[in-house]
């Protein structure tokens, strides 16, 4: 569930997080009608529409599980974006035919497979140290410190207290499915966007170097396209405006799409929206099937009786 866009290369480099779309136990009887869905680097949009096949009603827990988060690799390498909740850090919304829902959102902490939550709630720290650039355990006291390295939680080198729990988040609710009806659930959240820089050496690397070309499929008119880029800005001082300078931004944002194989067949029908928000921006992506252009930003896949194999891995450069 947990993807890095590349090995980080730069200070403010950012890794990006994959989620999906709403899930539960494995169902005979629910099948998914429909999946629209819409990703951009900014925000994801969802809309299903289930179908309960049987002749009974089903009371079912649906849940969002977002991915576990190592605080101990992202003491290190900080997340994409984020926002100021350190529980519902992607800004999650959920609405069930029309209506909104109240979900429960359960955060707790791992090590070793064991729950220790109630040792760092105990120390007085918050569980989600791993929000933004900035380490919460940066700010806790030498006793706190102290207490967690002595539980095996944190590890002391120096200034730096470095966290070694797993963050564990999932909203969740109970969700009715009328027998023999459609219930449609819509969903959004801030996707976790990771992001660094592309420069001509990505155009030109080779072999283990030709990260970005492998894991994005560029093909050649991509690539060219990028050099004219690259060649035009190659004298820009960074600044406020153009913080890459002479370099693009490239933007990362996954979404795990296999989740749609937990219902009862395949997704009946399937339709797929991309986009890269402005025209001037390049967008790439590793893809099984014709993305049509649709819109100066926009590009879209359709597909019946959908049993989704590749989950969708963007890249936005700007």
């Amino acid at each position: 569930m947990l993807a890095s866009l590349t090995a980080v290369r730069a200070d403010d480099s950012t890794i990006a997080l994959g989620m999906g779309g709403v899930r539960f136990a494995k169902s005979a009887d629910i099948r998914m009608a429909a999946e629209d869905l819409r990703i951009s680097p900014v925000k994801v949009d969802v809309r299903f529409a289930f179908v309960n096949d049987s002749a009974k009603d089903i009371d079912a827990d649906v849940a969002f599980p977002l991915p576990d988060i190592d605080t101990g690799e992202f003491w290190a390498a900080p997340l994409g974006t984020v926002t100021n909740d350190p529980v519902n850090f992607v800004d999650f919304k959920v609405t069930s035919d029309g209506h909104p829902v109240a979900f429960t959102a359960d955060q707790r902490a791992f090590m070793k497979g064991k729950d220790v939550t109630a040792i760092i709630k105990a120390a007085g720290v918050p569980i989600n140290v791993s929000m933004g650039n900035i380490n919460a355990l940066d700010n806790a006291s030498a006793a706190q410190k102290k207490m967690l390295a002595k539980a095996g939680l944190a590890q002391i080198d120096g200034d730096n207290t470095i966290p070694q729990w797993t963050i564990r988040t999932r909203f969740h609710w109970k969700q009715h499915f009328p027998a023999g009806k459609a219930v449609v659930i819509e969903h959004s959240y801030q996707p976790v966007t990771g992001g660094t820089f592309f420069g001509p050496d990505d155009i030109t690397a080779k072999g283990s170097d030709d990260r970005f070309k492998k894991a994005f499929c560029m093909d050649e008119p991509t690539l060219a396209r990028l050099h004219r880029i690259l060649t035009a800005i190659a004298n820009r001082p960074a600044d406020d405006k153009h913080p890459s300078g002479s370099m693009l931004q490239i933007d990362t944002t996954e979404y795990v799409l296999s989740t749609g194989n937990n219902w009862k067949g395949p997704i009946g029908k399937f339709h797929l929206t991309l986009d890269k928000l402005k025209p001037e921006n390049t967008l790439s992506l590793c893809w099984d099937g014709e993305l049509k252009k649709t819109g100066p930003a926009t590009f879209e896949f359709t597909r019946e009786n959908y049993a989704p194999a590749r989950d969708v891995r963007m890249v936005v450069l700007r």
